[in-house]
Order: structure tokens, then sequence, then C-alpha cells
């Protein structure tokens, strides 16, 4: 072979091996130990169906007994008492609505012996019944935030159950049976269940009943866990067959799926949807919603009912850690359904959830109640309007630690006030930390 044959085979032979490594650089990708159990998740597994009473749960107890207050929001206790009132057999409902206003529904439920299950918002009776056990044919069509059991001096026609809205100045009573009210209190009606609460005032007219003293929280870390925005596609769409996708959005032209990177949230429009005003009131959203999401990706089961617009026919869930609710910025621990007429309009959740288990725990602190409102109003400044504020809460401030990327969320207890129709806290760290405690 001559030696320009020879020259020709090798330059041939490394043009191939450049390709080679070219082509190997580009489309090569290793396989990595990664455990998926853990904090990667490609399919929506774990979402479940969710029982609307399940959703539906009452996140605080308050007793009221010889002028003092107590109260808990342990995720044990609550949901076991509620269970407890869903078996009494309640009859005789009577509306007595006309007989209260909102100093006399106040002073009604604290007295001696009341025990109030609260919910974050309004609950329709109408929607509720059917997870109780009623003798009556037919219920008063209210809604309430409350269910009272008194447990002391409640007459001989045995009306202790009340069914109370503060805001809509609605009651509702039912009787049921005295040894079942009697047993009811021997398990419930005791100091030692709970906490020592206290009333702090707002203004004249208004004020809240809240944990006692400082207060010693767990707070939180864990592990990230994700689902594909094709899963949600998938989910979210009759006919995934027919859907296009372009970079993060995805949509059959009638409606449209958007998922946000910056914000870990994904969004989706139904366009085909009417306008608000011709929405049909007498539909009931509650209960819709909930069998929506049933089937339509699922629930994460620590998410709770928070919140209802009936103007706007919007609803809000909201994510709960061992009884307290979690908040953040950007949504991530929500999920929100706006409802047209007959159909979701739009239904904005996170794609990242918490891992079961927590990875980290810390004991945290926090103020007393009167000095973190001390601190708020102060933050507020000349902007600060009693009227505005309604209730305080501590809860979980939900962050990203940023020194993992997106792979560990922190939960951090704060306290939290409800101005101006918005959960709000202190995040200027001036001021912040005396909200938040030390661990």
């Amino acid at each position: 072979m001559s030696w320009e044959g020879l020259k020709n085979i090798l330059l041939f032979s490394l043009i191939v091996i450049s390709g080679l490594l070219t082509w190997s650089y580009w489309f090569y990708q290793p396989t990595y130990e990664i455990d998926s159990s853990q904090y990667v998740q490609t399919k929506i597994t774990s979402n479940g169906n969710m029982e609307p009473d399940e959703v539906v749960q009452p996140v605080k107890v308050l007793y009221h007994t010889r002028g003092s207050y107590y109260g808990t929001y342990s995720d044990e206790l609550v949901p076991e008492m509620i269970d407890s009132i869903k078996r009494f057999s309640l009859f005789n409902f009577q509306n007595q609505s006309e007989k209260y206003d909102v100093k006399s529904i106040k002073e009604l439920m604290e007295q001696d012996g009341a025990i109030e299950v609260i919910f974050n918002d309004h609950v329709p009776l109408s929607f509720y019944k059917k997870y109780l056990k009623i003798e009556d044919s037919s219920v008063p069509d209210i809604n309430f935030d409350r269910i009272v059991v008194f447990t002391e001096n409640i007459g001989d026609s045995n009306h202790a159950v009340y069914f109370i809205s503060e805001d809509e100045e609605t009651v509702v009573t039912a009787a049921l049976e005295p040894e079942v009210l009697e047993q009811f209190a021997s398990s419930y009606a005791k100091t030692e269940n709970y906490v020592r609460y206290e009333k702090i005032a707002i203004t004249d007219q208004q004020s809240v009943i809240v944990p006692a003293g400082r207060q010693k929280v767990t707070g939180y870390s864990y592990l990230t866990k994700f689902v594909s925005a094709t899963s949600f596609m998938k989910a979210l769409f009759s006919v995934p067959d027919t859907v296009k996708q372009e970079g993060d959005f995805y949509t059959d032209g009638s409606s449209l799926l958007k998922a946000n990177s910056k914000t870990m949230m994904i969004e989706y429009k139904n366009l085909a949807v009417g306008a608000k005003e011709e929405k049909n009131t007498d539909t009931h959203i509650l209960q819709r919603s909930i069998d929506w999401i049933n089937t339509h990706a699922g629930w994460d089961q620590r998410y709770r009912y928070a919140a209802l617009d009936e103007r706007n026919r919007d609803i809000l869930y909201r994510l709960y850690i061992s009884g307290l609710p979690v908040f953040n910025d950007t949504g991530i621990s929500e999920y929100d359904v706006e409802w047209g007429t007959e159909n979701v309009k739009v239904y904005e959740r996170p794609y990242v959830y918490l891992g079961d288990k927590a990875l980290t725990q810390s004991e945290n602190t926090l103020p007393a109640a009167e000095d973190a409102l001390a601190v708020f109003k102060e933050s507020m400044s000349k902007q600060y309007n009693p009227d505005k504020l309604t209730d305080m809460t501590i809860g979980y401030m939900m962050t990203i630690d940023e020194s993992t990327g997106t792979d560990i969320i922190v939960l951090k207890p704060t306290w939290y006030f409800y101005y101006d129709q918005s959960w709000v806290t202190i995040t200027d760290k001036t001021k912040g930390g005396i909200l938040d405690g030390l661990e």
C-alpha cells in the first residue's frame, strides 16, 4: 500500500473517531444511582382520592370553662372529636338565627362548658349533612363555620349542638340524647385535653382567642418530590393525544397548561368556559371541586379546605402539617380552583410536594401572641388599621433551602395575621426574628 493510501485510511479513521466522540458528548446520558422514592417523582402515583369530609375538616377546638379559655390544633384530637360528633344522632333541627346578633352569638359561644369545633371558612349545612347522622327529613339551608357542643346547662329541650356562623349571624340548633352528650362531655370537657388560651382585644368589638404565653413549636425540613408536567397534562386534558407542547406550555386548542419552573406551580386554564357573570350560583362548587380534583391528578392527603369565595366561585385548599397551616408567597402550599358556569375555569397547584416523612426537626420558641401582635403593629406603622385584622395563628413559612437547589423545603413556624383578607407575616429580617423565634 502506498504512503498516500495509508494517510487516507488514517484520516478517515480520525474523522470517524471524532464523530463518535462528538455524538457521545452531546447525546450520552450517564446512569446515576437516584433513590426515586426519596425525592424524584415522574408520575402521579402517591396522590390519591379523598372523601369530602376528609378535606373539609375543622382545624382547631376551643373549650370554655369557668371564664377561662383552652384550645388545641392537635392533628389527633381535632379529627377524633369531629368523628365523635358525626356519630351523634341529631334531631329536631331549628333555625334560631332571628334570636341572635353578633354580640349575643359571641356571648353564646363563650358560655361555660361550650366546646367550639372550628373550620377555616363557612361550610354549607346542605353539603355537610350527608356526613352527619340526622333523623330529620330536612335541615335549614344555612352556612356554618363552627359546631358548638354545649356540655352544661342545656335545659329540657336537649338542644346541645349548635351550627353557627358568626359572620353571617346564623344559628341552627339540634338535639341529641342526654346519655350521648354525657359520654361526649366525659371525654372532651376536660382541661387536660388542651393548652391554655387567652383572649386578645383587637378593637372594642373584635378579639381573637389564641394560645397563651410563649409557644414551643417544631420546625421541619423535607426532601421534595416532583410530578412531571406530562403527568398533569395526561390527567387534566380529556384527550391527551390531541395536546401540543411548546416549551412549558401544553394546549389542545380549548385548554392551556403551563408549568412554571420558578414558582414550581402548574396553571390550567379552560379557555372554553364562559364568563363569570354566566355562572350558576345554585351549583354546589365545594362538593364538585373535591370530586374534580379526585379525578384530575388527586390529592396530597395533607391538604385541607381553607377558603370559599362564593361570589367569584373560587375555592382554596391549603397544606397542613402537624395541625398547622403552611404558607408560601408563590402558592406552592395551595390548590386553587375557580369555577365557571359548569366547568373548572382555572386550576393552580404545585408540582412539587413534601416527602412522606420529615428529614430534620428543630424546636422553636415563638413569642407570646400579644408580643407578636405588637411587632406586627409596629411593622405596619401608620398603615395599620385594626378593623382589617380579624384573626391570627401560628403557621409554617415554607421556603426552599437554596443551598440544595430545590431538593429540600424548610417549614419554619411563625405568627401569621389575617389582615385585609389575606394571611401575612413579617418578613423584614430586622423584625421577623422576633415573630418566628429562635431554635
